[in-house]
């Protein structure tokens, strides 16, 4: 069996037409951790970096898209 890989940020609850939803992949992919895992939550207003800090903490310049307009570029909680 091949083991889920996760080559990028992936958010395990999704809003999809203001209707959360559990992404399964994630689920898939938590499911193949053996070790401890650390959750990470950011909230405030729209932006203030919380994308680009999400992408620092993962320790990659990209992943969860940056945007440079008042429009939500991360649909996910």
């Amino acid at each position: 069996m091949t083991r889920p890989q996760m080559t990028a940020p992936i958010c395990l609850v999704e809003n999809h037409k203001e209707q959360l939803s559990v992404n399964q992949k994630a689920i898939e992919i938590l499911n193949e951790i053996s070790q401890p895992v650390v959750v990470v939550a950011i909230v405030g207003l729209y932006r203030t970096g919380k994308s680009y800090l999400m992408n620092r903490l993962a320790g990659q310049n990209q992943g969860f898209p940056l945007g440079s307009t008042v429009q939500s570029e991360t649909k996910s909680i």
